[in-house]
């Protein structure tokens, strides 16, 4: 299996993204990237916190499924509001995470961290953020395109300590040959397309280019995870 990896700071002053690579006792294998809330405090310890408490509840249940998965998320949406309410701040992140188990790509989100599922150079699948422009065009607003574009960035689903805005996307996946998995935030998303990305992917020195391309671009942390479970070639 081929893993790749990459985060950076943009013009931000820290990096509140969170990459989390590791292997479950189950021998499952786990990725997430947790993005720290913009415009919230803390957010770098708020994204650490999420992952910490995904991963180790997920760590020490019997099977991966939708429902161990929201309750993990649970797990961490709670740990977040206990550590608001110490802190008396308003902190929280946004998640993707893949937990790959057997053959099954477990993929979850809360949020705008992006997923997607890659054979060659055809999408076959990708998550879909909950952000406001979403559910507006979801409920089929009348609003006109060009001023929904102000909505784009703000959340309708975090974990945040809120209950009621934790509830995870999910999807179950069985990979083929030649399938390969992205996960990346909102400062890689917003910046380049997943085209672009692609052909980075395919070149040997890929990772160093697509760095320096954010380096130059990017306007917020970036973090990228890249899983080509066929290739035998890690990085």
């Amino acid at each position: 299996m081929k893993i790749q990896q990459l985060t950076g700071i943009g013009k931000r002053e820290s990096n509140q993204d969170f990459i989390c690579i590791d292997g479950l006792v189950s021998g499952a294998s786990f990725f997430l990237i947790a993005d720290g809330m913009g415009g919230y405090e803390k957010g770098d310890e708020a994204a650490r916190i999420v992952s910490e408490n995904i991963f180790t509840f997920l760590n020490y249940v019997e099977g991966i499924n939708e429902q161990n998965v929201q309750q993990a998320t649970q797990k961490a949406n709670l740990a977040i509001r206990q550590f608001n309410i110490k802190n008396n701040i308003k902190s929280g992140a946004t998640i993707g995470g893949i937990i790959l188990e057997k053959n099954i790509f477990h993929i979850f989100w809360i949020g705008d961290v992006m997923v997607y599922q890659i054979n060659k150079d055809k999408v076959l699948f990708q998550t879909k953020s909950h952000t406001l422009i979403n559910s507006l065009l979801d409920s089929k607003s009348t609003r006109e395109e060009k001023s929904l574009g102000k909505y784009k960035h703000i959340v309708t689903r975090s974990i945040s300590g809120k209950p009621s805005e934790s509830s995870i996307g999910y999807r179950a996946i069985q990979y083929s040959e030649d399938d390969s998995f992205i996960i990346c935030s909102d400062g890689v998303h917003n910046t380049i397309s997943l085209e672009r990305i692609l052909v980075y992917a395919r070149q040997e020195n890929g990772l160093q280019e697509l760095e320096n391309q954010f380096l130059k671009e990017a306007q917020d942390n970036y973090s990228i995870i890249r899983i080509a479970p066929n290739d035998p070639i890690g990085i």
